[in-house]
């Protein structure tokens, strides 16, 4: 990775040929620069107190755990996005950055490469995560690659253009995604919706049919108003990785649901797609369980234990990022609201709008603008 420096602050520069760290290859450095720069838990910062990722059960590890998850004191409920690798704050140590200039210039872009940036989607351990992307500075932004979003199914499929406004601030560098949608079935007796070639939220009916179409062999599209369009919109993604969790009871369902989406083909800008390579791969994992006081809650019923079915896409090896980069430029939306400053004023509540009094209030901003476009507000 090249860091783009101006050259009269190159001439002020000290060498430091007397350090043995310069005195070693660049690519060493960088490695070594990556190694620093790793992640890593802060002490007793748990999100919750007392709960770490071995309090989970996962997979066949059930055995090695059950001491840690048993003996397990919590009073009262655990929020819903705990998780296995969500339950503590992490921290990037930057001291590295202060020892002198030529580290600062060689290692800074690479502070940001290295992390995986975490984004929730209606709920989590953060609150308004995507403001975090519009403060970085202009350098930090092109140096994002590796992005986390964290959503619930019924959030990320009923606004189509979501999730290239949201992530628009790192879309131009973003090369790695990964996207785990929680509940997919939102609660055990509703069916699991998810579907690429349908806009807005899924239909339970239309995607039984685009499924039968797939088993058929037939050729589907994708509409431009869909979620799975967005990724046009990241010139420089090279894999997609999407989890798709559900409560147990529902393993057969869910697979067929899994090996239904390594089907899909996400368009990408140039008239190329994102497809599926490789099997997909599965794990479970159980939350802690409270340990409540007998004579007040009676029994207890242990939490039901999480699947997670793992597909990835990947797109085409031939992928000219370069031109894609320059290309988009032309069709990249300029997101101009932000999250203190919405684009649209939400008018106040009038008796004779009825049921609209409910979506002017709670309707996403890309709502509002299309009920502008309408003439309603």
């Amino acid at each position: 990775m090249e860091v783009d420096v101006p050259r009269d602050f190159l001439m002020d520069t000290d060498d430091q040929v007397q350090s043995p760290l310069f005195r070693l290859p660049l690519e060493v450095r960088r490695t070594i620069y990556e190694l620093a720069f790793k992640e890593q838990p802060i002490d007793d910062g748990n999100y919750v107190k007392g709960i770490s990722d071995e309090n989970f059960i996962v997979d066949e590890c059930q055995d090695q755990q059950d001491s840690a998850h048993s003996t397990l004191k919590i009073d009262g409920t655990l929020p819903n996005w705990l998780r296995p690798g969500c339950t503590t704050r992490l921290k990037t140590e930057t001291a590295l950055l202060r020892t002198c200039q030529l580290v600062y210039i060689e290692a800074s872009s690479l502070l940001v490469s290295t992390m995986v940036l975490r984004c929730y989607q209606g709920y989590g351990p953060t609150v308004g995560s995507y403001r975090y992307l519009k403060r970085l500075t202009v350098a930090q932004r092109s140096n994002v690659h590796r992005l986390h979003l964290f959503s619930q199914v019924r959030d990320f499929d009923r606004d189509g253009p979501l999730l290239r406004q949201k992530l628009e601030p790192v879309a131009k560098s973003l090369q790695h995604l990964t996207i785990t949608l929680r509940d997919l079935g939102d609660s055990p007796e509703t069916p699991m919706l998810l579907n690429p070639y349908q806009t807005g939220v899924a239909k339970s009916q239309a995607m039984s049919q685009y499924m039968e179409k797939t088993k058929r062999g037939e050729e589907l599209n994708i509409p431009p108003a869909s979620w799975a369009s967005s990724f046009a919109f990241f010139p420089a993604l090279k894999t997609l990785t999407m989890e798709l969790e559900d409560q147990e009871g529902r393993e057969s369902e869910l697979e067929s649901f899994a090996q239904w989406a390594t089907t899909w083909k996400f368009p990408l800008w140039g008239n190329q797609f994102m497809s599926s390579k490789t099997a997909p791969s599965s794990r479970a994992w159980q939350r802690p369980r409270p340990q409540y006081n007998d004579e007040l809650y009676g029994s207890y019923k242990p939490p039901p234990r999480i699947i997670t079915w793992i597909i990835r896409w990947d797109a085409p090896p031939t992928r000219t990022v370069a031109n894609d980069v320059a290309s988009q430029e032309e069709i990249m939306p300029t997101t101009t609201e932000t999250d203190d400053e919405p684009l649209f004023q939400r008018p106040a509540y009038d008796p004779r709008l009825g049921g609209l009094n409910s979506i002017f209030a709670h309707a996403s901003e890309s709502t509002l603008r299309e009920l502008a476009e309408w003439g309603v507000i």
